[in-house]
């Protein structure tokens, strides 16, 4: 199995062992801490990637202003992968991780919440005067101890989704004036920082089990409890800005399998494998066939996936798009100009494109750059 890294690389993210404005084509990655076999999850943030393996050690690489590496170095960047020392997590396995523009979080097995990198503005839940960055992961305890459940970040916030399905809201997030009538928003106090508490109005018909981040909205994908909604998970909420339709809420006609958001920008997977989406689309982000200033209604990909073959997974960059089916092929549109798309161009490109690479097994976006795990070829 190899790793190809394509786009932006002008802080070492690719991991290539150089900085480069630009690598237009998937390049291949030699140089891992990591076996390419056991990669399980891969993460990006505005310069720097996160890969989690199967023993939950997490490698990076990348930009380092912030320490969002999480190596407790203060290099600015490293453009090849090092494995964060186990140690900072207490020699206890981590379970998922999450990137944002200059901050990075885990979750470990224990449920065990860790956060590092930029605290510029109070994202990592950290008010003391001077604690502007922290260089390795620092655990967080959450209101009696609340066992986390989901990480994720904006430009300038942090989500956490806890165990009985409660948010709380590290750093800056505008949530909407009104709030959606389903949810209630507190403002709280945690270790002295201002804090943003989100919780269902009636937790008898409505569960909140995912939280997606865009640059200043979040997207929550939701259990229907009632007796009409019957389990369902057609139903989304949304909070923060929508200057381009992206915090417009809807209730699908199918179950949402997968939520995924760029900066401005939203993708639903259906369970029937359709794929709607909506917010900007200036730079073709929407992969709808078109460039245009927004659109405020879901609709369908340019991409028409057959039924059988099972769902598709779609990553967002801040403005690109990536889409593997599980035959292993994948797509790419949106945001090129740095090669983002990995079609050796850098105009932007509004359907999704067939790359030309071996099946892929698993892969990851970051704000302008892409990363694949290929299947060995016989």
């Amino acid at each position: 199995m190899e790793v190809y890294a394509w786009g932006a690389n002008s802080h070492g993210q690719l991991g290539l062992g150089f900085e480069s404005e630009l690598c237009m084509t998937p390049q291949r990655v030699t140089k891992c801490s990591f076996a390419p076999a056991q990669v399980r999850l891969i993460r990006g943030g505005g310069g720097h990637v996160l890969i989690l393996d199967t023993s939950g050690r997490i490698h990076a690489c990348g930009w380092n202003n912030r320490g969002q590496l999480g190596l407790d170095s203060t290099e600015e960047c490293h453009s090849e992968f090092k494995m964060i020392p186990t140690e900072y997590f207490g020699e206890v396995p981590v379970e998922t991780i999450s990137c944002g523009w200059d901050i990075s979080g885990a979750i470990t097995l224990t449920k065990r919440l860790f956060v590092w990198g930029s605290n510029a503005f109070q994202q990592l839940g950290i008010c003391q005067r001077g604690f502007t960055a922290v260089r390795r992961p620092m655990p967080v305890k959450l209101p009696r101890e609340e066992p986390a459940q989901r990480i994720s970040f904006g430009l300038r916030h942090c989500a956490v989704l806890t165990q009985d399905n409660k948010i709380y809201v590290f750093g800056r997030l505008r949530i909407m004036d009104p709030p959606p009538i389903e949810l209630d928003i507190t403002a709280t106090c945690l270790h002295r920082c201002n804090t943003v508490k989100i919780q269902v109005h009636n937790p008898n018909e409505l569960r909140i089990v995912s939280i997606s981040s865009g640059q200043n909205h979040m997207v929550l994908k939701c259990v229907d409890l009632s007796e009409s909604g019957g389990g369902s998970t057609k139903r989304i909420l949304t909070l923060g800005d929508n200057k381009f339709g992206q915090s417009n809420a809807f209730q699908f006609e199918e179950d949402v399998r997968q939520l995924a958001v760029g900066w401005t920008h939203n993708a639903a997977v259906l369970k029937n494998n359709e794929i709607l989406v909506w917010g900007r689309n200036c730079y073709g982000q929407l992969g709808m066939g078109s460039f245009s200033e927004q659109q405020a209604i879901p609709t369908p990909l340019l991409l028409k996936l057959p039924e059988d073959q099972g769902p598709a997974r779609i990553h967002m960059g801040a403005e690109h798009g990536l889409l593997r089916t599980t035959a292993g092929e994948v797509y790419t549109w949106g945001w090129n100009e740095h090669g983002n798309c990995g079609n050796n161009s850098t105009e932007n490109v509004c359907t999704p494109t067939l790359l030309q690479l071996p099946p892929v097994k698993l892969c990851g976006a970051g704000a302008g750059f892409c990363y694949a795990i290929t299947e060995p070829v016989n």
